[in-house]
């Protein structure tokens, strides 16, 4: 009877996706209350961040175009766009491994969906993807972008959409696995 038992589950497993995302307000609230924790009484708050990944994007596309050989105004926003993506792609994977094992007070005295934890964490990681867009953002009438995009640039809207929906599925399978394996964390780290 091994397959009733995956079977209930599976459906264990969905139950609680659904009652977490459910709880869009507890997620969504704890989500926003992560970054105002982490940045208080900063100046600046979150968009530290946002400089931090302008100037990582600014450095490595000046060095990157050089070496390369390519102009720079059309080869820093690929630079951008790519960093800013792949923020959001490492710390899925980094913090998601860590999701359950940080949350694990308020998942003992929160009467919540352990999936809660996993949206709180991806919203985060939106908030954190829209605020670092404000650099590609300045970069189109800078660089004079928008002479260049096609309507195909919509694709992108989607392509996001996918990134986060990725993002749930990798912050689950490493949080789960990292609360089982310690080792993980540091490993991925």
């Amino acid at each position: 009877m091994p397959f009733v038992s995956d079977s209930q589950s599976f459906g264990r497993a969905f139950k609680d996706f659904r009652d977490g995302f459910s709880q869009r307000e507890l997620w969504l609230a704890l989500g926003w209350q992560d970054i105002k924790q982490r940045y208080r009484r900063s100046v600046l708050g979150p968009f530290w961040i946002t400089i931090a990944t302008g100037l990582q994007a600014a450095a490595m596309g000046v060095l990157y175009a050089t070496l390369f050989g390519q102009p720079l105004s059309s080869y820093l926003p690929y630079v951008t766009v790519g960093l800013i993506v792949w923020n959001v792609i490492n710390a899925s994977i980094l913090e998601g491994s860590d999701v359950f094992i940080a949350n694990e007070g308020l998942i003992k005295q929160l009467p919540s969906a352990l999936s809660v934890h996993v949206y709180r964490l991806v919203w985060r990681q939106f908030l954190f993807f829209a605020h670092n867009l404000i650099i590609y953002v300045v970069m189109v009438p800078v660089f004079g972008i928008w002479r260049h995009l096609h309507w195909t640039a919509l694709l992108a809207i989607p392509g996001l959409v996918l990134l986060f929906l990725n993002a749930i599925w990798v912050t689950i399978v490493f949080g789960i696995f990292s609360t089982r394996y310690r080792d993980l964390a540091p490993i991925l780290g």
